[in-house]
């Protein structure tokens, strides 16, 4: 399968997101907080969109039981903040993105590409990647298969 970097300029998102502090342990684990973004949702009546995942610090293998990520709903509506869960707004933004099927491609490849496109384009990268689906991955085949990876950039 062919993936192809685009640099495009990604929509502001307002979302409501849980964050998470600890070390990347598989896919998985946003899934609790996913559900409860969802439950959350639902009980107010909003649409959601985009399901966005991502982290926020670098990878640091001595900060890594530290590292903070995030899950986070697109919500479409007012909201307030609510315990554990917030809101905020990821800012329009130039990007290079890539779609593709991690039952096609793996992860690892797509971001050691990325890495490598980042060091030979005019760009450098502004902020940490995020995987954004169109639903919930665990549960719709379509949302997994399409799975879109942003690096916010800036440039060199």
């Amino acid at each position: 399968m062919k993936v192809e970097f685009k640099v495009k300029t990604a929509p502001s998102y307002k979302v409501a997101y849980i964050l998470h502090i600890g070390p990347y342990t598989n896919q998985n684990m946003w899934r609790p907080e996913f559900n409860d973004l969802v439950k959350w949702a639902k009980k107010r009546k909003l649409r959601t969109g985009k399901w966005i995942m991502g982290f926020l610090d670098k990878w640091n293998e001595k900060t890594e039981k530290r590292r903070r990520s995030v899950a986070c709903i697109e919500i479409k509506g007012r909201a307030k903040a609510e315990g554990k869960i917030k809101i905020m707004k990821i800012p329009k933004q130039k990007v290079v993105s890539v779609v593709f099927d991690p039952d096609r491609v793996s992860a690892d490849v797509v971001y050691y590409g990325l890495e490598a496109w980042l060091e030979y384009c005019p760009y450098k990268q502004a902020a940490r990647s995020k995987e954004l689906y169109d639903g919930n991955p665990w549960t719709n085949p379509r949302a997994w298969a399409n799975c879109e990876v942003q690096v916010p950039l800036k440039r060199k």
